[in-house]
């Protein structure tokens, strides 16, 4: 499609989708809960077993300072680094305050420079920032800080130094490149017509698990804990593959799951089309807001369901083994509990965080009404 027949696509796919949400937003509400329950599964209900790290107040304060030390801190990150917190309650101190300094950072370059916000800069910040991130988004492992090189990038370069020191290198490297390929792909224009075309939404699906960092997220539950997963043993015991695809439907869950609550912010106030509702919409223009919605739910619950059948089969294949494979099989249990809270963090957090609220929300569980549960320093 050409470039000006993409643009004047998105340009009414746009309007049409905020005329629709004009209307919906006052007179229909929706209960994004209900909409992802499925059978006798309950979110509330299974997110009810939730508490934060018992050092939270201390490691919320030394993030800040380091962020406010290289530069990298925004009032707001407060509710963003929170819910590593939660993601992460049994976290060692240190581990739990790199993956904090992380978000910061990431955080900081999302907001000034990130997907719902890049179209908005001018064409020298846009080079700016592209430079920024091109380099941020190729450092080996090796981690030299170049002696040109800004606050924010020896922040980052700090932090990744302390995830090589503490961890092994199988599980730094893939983490590395999870990384590397996150801040290169998400700090830049996502939308229709800066890629040049409009993407399946497969292709979206795949992309935002990246753009949200989720799929390094969940690497950080072995992290965490400094209990790192043996894929030899999982591969001899036939459990790879279904933990390999646990790993990312619960990346995927959190990275769409945020598509529908972000999407007042991201597309209805910032006009971005980098969504999956507005990746539906422009996929089946037919389809109303009303139904883009339902679309975008079924989505998100589907993956819900599989995540639970994952979840139950590796579970019971590992208790399987228990008797002749103690010790995999106990850090089996611990890692596969993370994994449990990663999805729970991801409800909690995005339901009573002051990052999504309004008074005009279309959906429940976003109104300003609803009270601030997860503390912020």
């Amino acid at each position: 499609m050409p470039h000006k027949a993409l643009s004047n696509t998105t340009a009414a796919t746009l309007e049409k989708i905020r005329k629709e949400y004009a209307f919906l937003s006052r007179t229909t509400t929706f209960s994004l809960q209900e909409l992802f329950n499925h059978g006798a599964f309950r979110l509330d209900e299974y997110c009810q077993e939730f508490s934060p790290h018992p050092q939270s107040d201390e490691l919320r304060k030394t993030a800040k300072a380091f962020g406010e030390q290289y530069g990298v801190w925004l009032d707001n990150a407060r509710h963003h680094i929170t819910c590593a917190l939660f993601l992460y309650p049994s976290a060692e101190p240190h581990r739990m305050l790199n993956m904090m300094k992380n978000l910061t950072i990431d955080f900081y370059l999302n907001d000034v420079m990130g997907r719902d916000v890049f179209h908005q800069l001018s064409a020298e910040q846009q080079r700016e920032a592209k430079q920024i991130i091109q380099r941020m988004g190729k450092y080996d492992p090796h981690l030299r800080i170049p002696a040109s090189a800004p606050d924010m990038e020896r922040a980052n370069i700090e932090v990744l130094r302390n995830f090589r020191d503490t961890s092994p290198a199988e599980w730094f490297t893939k983490f590395h490149r999870l990384y590397n390929y996150h801040l290169a792909i998400t700090h830049r224009d996502n939308n229709a017509a800066a890629m040049g075309r409009i993407q399946t939404v497969d292709e979206y699906i795949d992309l935002r698990c990246h753009l949200s960092g989720m799929h390094h997220i969940v690497l950080w539950v072995e992290y965490g804990d400094g209990l790192f997963l043996d894929w030899n043993w999982l591969r001899q015991a036939g459990i790879d593959q279904e933990l390999e695809r646990l790993h990312w439907v619960t990346a995927a869950f959190g990275a769409l799951s945020n598509d529908l609550f972000s999407f007042e912010k991201e597309v209805i106030q910032n006009g971005a089309d980098s969504n999956l509702l507005m990746v539906i919409a422009l996929n089946e223009p037919e389809l109303s807001l009303f139904q883009v919605i339902y679309h975008a739910a079924a989505l998100v619950r589907e993956l819900l369901v599989e995540y639970v059948q994952l979840l139950d089969t590796v579970r019971n294949r590992c208790a399987s083994l228990q008797g002749s494979f103690p010790e995999q099989a106990a850090l089996m249990e611990v890692h596969l509990a993370g994994l449990e809270r990663g999805v729970q963090a991801s409800w909690m957090w995005q339901v009573y965080t002051q990052r999504y609220k309004h008074p005009e929300s279309i959906w429940e569980e976003t109104l300003l009404t609803t009270p601030e549960k997860v503390p912020a320093a």
